[in-house]
């Protein structure tokens, strides 16, 4: 069973509301006693509903703890009452816990006597982090390939060359490309290959579109798409070959885009027992009190505060994960060419281009 959502998931008296803090300080470095009777310097006996002893080499300190189990902050006379209590059973500490804060006059009155005061309360999206305990997200794979390229209206302007033209594209960083030499005047690119998967890239990414797919009632599936390419560059691009120089007045290949769709649901508390806020009411700061499930001690975390600028995560939301490489232009043969909409035509004018 995941962690709760809310208190009353966890206790709903007081009674379980002392036994669940007596669980949350139970933290493997301290002792921690329910219900526990202390006799006062007055010999009168003093119920404590959580004690807590901590041995530190020759000496022991007694952190004395109250719950309020109550449907209205807390008042200044319980305070009072607690440093009535602490200065009986000769305590370090005094702290007192609910679940519904405290009026300013106790707060007052605990800074003057070294009291903490602190409200329990279940964690708030911000506090799991984005985009909350519960995450459901969908991931898009997408890679792209080449195929089917031909140079129209081509002319040699040099010795017959020696074989057809063959090129290899490989889109990852350090592949095994062809580089066949290329220049187009005015446009930055020097080799055929590096145009042709610089073009598919930019190509590819105006016709992706990041919304959720359906395939048939399911939700895991992949799309393909292939689209034909046109370059045309302001002049004729010269590229050397097999001992000869091409002019290409225009290129054009077949695009291949695919598109894998998955998606992520998670739930952030599946493997803890509970995982709480701890407000200071003095300090105003927030600890974060977890237990995972498999575990018997509770840890205490300091809130982060998240300092990032980059738009939040939303549940909902699409990654796309562009992948480096290029997939095999054999999983388009089969694929028509896309009518519901017209082809790609680039027209290499300029260095920005």
């Amino acid at each position: 069973m995941p962690a709760p959502t809310t208190l009353s998931e966890i206790f709903t008296d007081w009674g379980g509301f002392e036994q669940f803090i007596t669980q949350l300080h139970q933290t493997g470095s301290v002792t921690v006693e329910h219900n526990a009777i202390l006799t006062g310097r007055s010999g009168a006996s003093r119920q404590i509903d959580v004690l807590v002893r901590h041995k530190e080499g020759l000496y022991e300190h007694l952190i004395v703890i109250e719950c309020k189990y109550r449907k209205s902050p807390i008042k200044r006379h319980h305070v009072d009452a607690l440093a009535t209590t602490i200065r009986e059973v000769g305590a370090s500490r005094g702290v007192i816990f609910s679940t519904e804060g405290f009026q300013g006059g106790a707060i007052k009155q605990a800074e003057h006597e070294n009291i903490g005061l602190y409200k329990l309360r279940p964690l708030e999206d911000d506090e799991w982090g984005k985009p909350g305990r519960h995450i459901d997200l969908w991931l898009h794979f997408v890679t792209i390939s080449i195929g089917a390229f031909e140079a129209p209206g081509s002319m040699r302007a040099g010795p017959v060359p020696a074989g057809p033209l063959a090129i290899t594209l490989d889109a990852t960083e350090g592949g095994e490309s062809t580089q066949t030499p290329l220049m187009i005047p005015g446009h930055p690119a020097t080799t055929l290959e590096a145009l042709l998967i610089n073009t598919a890239r930019n190509s590819a990414r105006a016709i992706y579109k990041p919304v959720v797919m359906d395939f048939a009632g399911e939700e895991t599936g992949e799309l393909k798409r292939k689209v034909k390419v046109r370059i045309k560059p302001k002049s004729a691009a010269a590229i050397s070959t097999m001992g000869t120089v091409l002019l290409l007045p225009e290129m054009k290949y077949e695009l291949g885009l695919k598109v894998s769709q998955s998606r992520i649901q998670t739930d952030r508390g599946s493997d803890y027992a509970f995982v709480l806020a701890v407000e200071d009411c003095i300090s105003q700061s927030v600890t974060i009190a977890s237990r995972v499930m498999s575990d018997e001690h509770t840890t205490f975390n300091e809130k982060v505060q998240e300092t990032s600028t980059d738009k939040p995560l939303q549940n909902g939301s699409i990654a796309s994960i562009w992948l480096a490489g290029m997939t095999p232009f054999e999983e388009f043969w089969d694929i028509p060419l896309s009518t519901d909409g017209p082809g790609i035509e680039i027209l290499l004018k300029s260095l920005d281009a």
